[in-house]
């Protein structure tokens, strides 16, 4: 992947009218153009060391804006803060954590810090340009109902339990509050269920290709190039299971199921165009991606 730095420059639009605030986004910009633009030399050793250093200044510095920025929000009555926290706590607690991981494991290898690099653009932009904005009114927060940091955590376990034993493969946490920034090509599937109290929700799992074909070549031992009138099927039944003992446990009951399908990519990314799901989050796995989303429908 060719890193354009284009994508990295500050723009007014970002502003949300906070100097205080502003100054630290800009800060933030700068700190991530700048290890973009170590790919422009060819001494990809110093690039790495560069790398290193600015990833360990990129978190300190997180780790102190967002505090600065919650004061704020404390200080103006800001009724959104909870929802807020959760954000920052996960990208300074869960996700740059774990991106450095990778990177390290990797070695610090071009394609771990473009992954890098990709996933702090597209946090930033659209952190800013919604949940930051916000805070000032000038847009509304996707958030209309969060989870509780118990029940998240309940989740995470379940998921953990299921992927190992179904997908036969390891998968670490990489976002507990996953907004619906751009994987790689997905498969996606839902499943809609009634619980006992009449309320209705969505549960969906998307997985990206490349761990989607890991996955079927552990049960039809040939190459998979593309979902065909067995694979198809195979995949679905095995993601219907996957999402009914998630619900089941979840939800501490045995749920009605009113429709099950695989659905097209676009419609999975509709999922966060107005609001975010309940619980929304992505899993790491050695050969790819795969994000659970959870939505109340009625």
């Amino acid at each position: 992947m060719k890193i354009d730095e284009s994508i990295f420059e500050w723009s007014d639009e970002y502003n949300i009218g906070v100097e205080e605030i502003d100054n630290a986004h800009r800060q933030l910009f700068k700190i991530v153009s700048r290890i973009a633009s170590n790919f422009k030399d060819s001494n990809f050793e110093k690039n790495k060391a560069i790398c290193m250093e600015a990833v360990k200044y990129l978190k300190s510095y997180s780790v102190k804006h967002f505090s600065e920025e919650e004061a704020y929000q404390l200080e103006i009555g800001y009724k959104g803060f909870n929802s807020h926290k959760k954000m920052h706590d996960n990208m300074r607690n869960v996700v740059i954590p774990a991106l450095e991981k990778e990177m390290e494991s990797k070695s610090y290898s071009k394609e771990s810090i473009e992954h890098f690099l990709g996933v702090c653009a597209g946090w930033l932009t659209a952190h800013i340009l919604i949940e930051d904005r916000a805070i000032t009114g000038n847009v509304t927060s996707k958030f209309s109902a969060t989870a509780d940091d118990r029940s998240i955590d309940k989740l995470v376990d379940i998921i953990r339990g299921y992927s190992s034993s179904l997908f036969m493969m390891n998968a670490e946490i990489f976002s507990k509050t996953y907004t619906g920034h751009k994987l790689k090509k997905l498969f996606c599937y839902r499943d809609v269920l009634e619980k006992s109290d009449g309320k209705t929700y969505s549960i969906v799992t998307a997985i990206e290709y490349p761990m989607l074909e890991i996955i079927a070549r552990k049960f039809v031992k040939q190459e998979v190039l593309e979902l065909d009138g067995v694979m198809q099927p195979l995949l679905c039944e095995m993601l219907n299971s996957f999402n009914t003992e998630v619900s089941i446990a979840l939800f501490d009951s045995t749920p009605t199921f009113k429709e099950s399908n695989a659905i097209p990519e676009e419609n999975f990314y509709a999922l966060y165009d107005k609001v975010y799901p309940e619980y929304s989050l992505l899993w790491r796995t050695y050969c790819g991606h795969f994000v659970i989303a959870v939505s109340r429908v009625s």
